[in-house]
């Protein structure tokens, strides 16, 4: 059997193959480019997933960061809400004062209203009682003529 091996093994093929099993030295250079290739793109990836690692981890702090101060923002709101609350009952509480002043001073207002219309009234006596003592001079100069 050995020697039929030997009949159709292809003498040139012995000599083309290294100690590595491989072909002509073509082959294996290009063999040991593609090593170096997956080797080169192994550390690449590495250093890509430190860099990643590192931008997560700022992510990380930034996110603890931002969630705090987003629970601060909600305090503020709740105390904004409690606020604007209790506005709401000064204003009512204003109001209420409102309407009862109004309903104080609507007589008040009544009596500014008589006191003008006594004014007014004052006024016209006035010129009535002036009217009248000229009429009284002029008829006391005519019945003197």
């Amino acid at each position: 059997m050995g020697a039929m091996n030997s009949e159709y093994a292809d003498p040139s093929a012995s000599a083309a193959t290294d100690a590595l099993g491989m072909g002509d030295n073509g082959e294996r250079r290009s063999r040991i480019r593609t090593v170096l290739d997956v080797d080169q793109t192994i550390n690449k990836l590495d250093a890509t997933a430190d860099r990643l690692n590192q931008t997560l981890d700022t992510f990380g702090a930034l996110l603890v960061d931002f969630t705090a101060a987003l629970h601060d923002f909600n305090a503020s709101v709740a105390g904004f809400n409690g606020t604007v609350g209790e506005f709401h009952t000064v204003v009512d509480k204003a109001d209420g004062l409102l309407g009862r002043a109004d309903r104080l001073l609507a007589p008040l207002a009544a009596t500014q209203q008589v006191g003008d219309q006594l004014k007014v009234a004052s006024q016209l006596a006035s010129q009535v009682a002036s009217a009248a003592v000229k009429k009284g001079v002029a008829a006391a100069k005519s019945a003197r003529v």
